[in-house]
Parts: structure tokens; C-alpha cells; sequence
């Protein structure tokens, strides 16, 4: 299980509306809104800071 980052709803990997790397890792997306929003800002939701 991964967390979407952007609203923290768990998400199974092979399931995920879609993944973006940042800083060598991948984050899974509960749906294409939240990877949107990931991608303008990654460093505003990623778990490196």
C-alpha cells in the first residue's frame, strides 16, 4: 500500500491513476487531479524535505 501524497488516501501500486518520480522516488496518485497537483509542485507534497 502506498499514500497518495497530495490527499493521503492509500492507494494499492497496481492500482494507482498514475506515478511520478521525484528525487529517486516514485509516488502513486489516487486519481489524475492529485498527480496534476503533485507534478506543478512537487517539493510542496513530497515526503523529502
Amino acid at each position: 500500500m502506498a499514500v497518495c501524497p497530495v490527499c493521503k488516501m492509500e492507494v494499492e501500486e497496481k492500482k494507482a491513476r498514475g506515478t511520478s518520480e521525484h528525487k529517486g522516488k516514485t509516488y502513486h496518485f489516487c486519481c489524475k487531479a492529485c498527480k496534476k497537483k503533485f507534478d506543478e509542485t512537487p517539493d510542496k507534497y513530497s515526503t523529502d524535505k
